[in-house]
């Protein structure tokens, strides 16, 4: 998300509001604002590329659990 600049982010922002149909009043623009962008920066390390070796080792079984085996 670095390549995006501070008003590119806004402008996407107020189209995805306006296309929701959502009204942000002004005063709480700038915070919806910060937590759309921490939004963007989470998802890109959501999505990126993992191993195998990043998957946990262990699995549960909830059968195991409930029947005590």
């Amino acid at each position: 998300m670095s390549d995006t600049s501070a008003a590119d982010l806004k402008l996407e922002l107020e189209v995805l509001l306006r296309r929701a149909g959502v009204a942000v009043p002004p005063d709480r623009m700038e915070a919806v604002l910060s937590g759309y962008a921490d939004l963007k920066r989470m998802c890109a390390l959501l999505r990126q590329p993992r191993t195998a070796a990043a998957e946990p080792s262990n699995t549960f079984s909830l059968v195991t659990l409930v029947n005590g085996v």
